[in-house]
């Protein structure tokens, strides 16, 4: 007998106890890990969201939250109270780095302090060296204790600085960064009912093969595999030549195959396009992804015929997934009033006739005529 579950089986995104890119700076006095990171949010420059997390020492290990980001006005945003898991991590979705004082809480990677303060306390706390990813010596510490020596398996290849080296500290946050980007797949929206056209907008025909097939094969030349969104009824008409995304937030279009798409896998970058722009071509795609900032929510194009963010070609980074539902949430279904309203990076182009589609057998006609051209 099938056993019966309680929950729907929904994958969840890769995150620490906190966030997605979490470091955990433990070993040395709490006073020169927050000098420190103060020294490293200057030195990694604008374009990071940067939290720093530490523990409220007047009431004991109550987390306090440290927004470091705002370094023109040198502002920050201290977040103070009960949260559980699941609030600081909602609260913490937006954060690129999350730089958390390793003494107090555990972290998804740690960089790890040799100092002669802290030496019998960071011996004690050996259980939270689950990933260390750098060793930082202080100025009177010749080299790594013996006991990290012993209980790190992959010690000798683990980079060792020192304590002022700020700059090299910095780079290596930046580097391991760009290691852990997020995968990019290719989503083709072929959901649409076309009712304007009255017949399947991603069965035309503008280059001898389906619109369908014509999307994919723009992905499929920059070595991305793409997969289909569509309707669950409509599974049978793309069956067999791709992978298919079936929507599961019903009634919201576009909107709800990107959120169907982030459920199938929230650890992605999705570059998303529609199955009715015959004009877009891989050259487009790959400009999205040359201008990728991992840092905003999404890389997208300026469309000057609405004058706002043309979502329906779009990379949409893994944070886009909480703040798209959280709009849902508020009641608005439009995923360019959350471009609008987000942190994105939007690209100006001269030529924006690749961003025309065809939603009438008007517009089709049309769109054929200047393909033939």
């Amino acid at each position: 007998m099938k056993k019966h579950k309680k929950h729907a089986d929904i994958k969840r995104p890769s995150l620490g106890q906190f966030g997605r890119y979490e470091l955990g700076l433990i070993g040395a006095p709490c006073d020169v890990i927050t000098s420190l990171v103060g020294s490293v949010t200057i030195s990694l420059g604008e374009g990071y969201n940067i939290t720093y997390i530490d523990a409220d020492h007047q009431v004991g290990e109550q987390p306090l939250y440290v927004n470091l980001t705002d370094r023109i006005s040198h502002e920050s945003i201290a977040f103070q109270g009960s949260l559980n898991e699941f609030d600081r991590k909602i609260l913490l979705s937006q954060a690129d780095i999350l730089l958390v004082n390793g003494n107090h809480f555990k972290a998804k990677k740690q960089i790890v302090f040799c100092t002669q303060k802290k030496r019998e306390s960071l011996e004690r706390k050996l259980d939270r060296l689950t990933d260390v990813g750098l060793i930082i010596l202080d100025q009177d510490i010749s080299e790594p204790h013996d006991y990290l020596k012993s209980a790190l398996s992959n010690y000798k290849e683990i980079p060792v600085i020192r304590i002022d080296a700020v700059d090299q500290l910095s780079n290596w946050i930046k580097e391991n960064y760009q290691l852990q980007l997020p995968p990019i797949k290719g989503l083709v929206l072929a959901g649409g009912k076309s009712q304007r056209m009255g017949e399947n907008k991603a069965l035309l025909d503008y280059h001898g093969e389906p619109q369908v097939a014509y999307a994919a094969r723009q992905f499929k030349a920059l070595g991305i595999d793409p997969v289909i969104s569509c309707r669950k009824e409509q599974a049978e008409t793309y069956a067999g030549d791709y992978e298919l995304i079936h929507d599961t937030f019903d009634g919201l279009g576009p909107n709800g195959a990107i959120l169907s798409a982030f459920r199938s896998d929230p650890d992605a970058a999705w570059l998303v396009t529609a199955c009715d722009q015959p004009l877009l071509k891989s050259e487009h795609l790959q400009q999205l992804i040359n201008q990728r900032q991992p840092n905003k929510l999404a890389a997208c194009f300026h469309n000057p015929e609405t004058k706002f963010p043309e979502p329906l070609i779009t990379l949409w980074e893994p944070k886009a997934y909480p703040r798209l539902l959280s709009f849902l949430s508020m009641g608005y279904s439009c995923p360019r009033k959350v471009l609008i309203n987000s942190d994105v990076h939007e690209i100006h182009v001269s030529d924006t006739d690749f961003m025309k589609n065809a939603n009438t057998p008007e517009e089709k006609e049309a769109l054929k005529a200047s393909i033939v051209s």
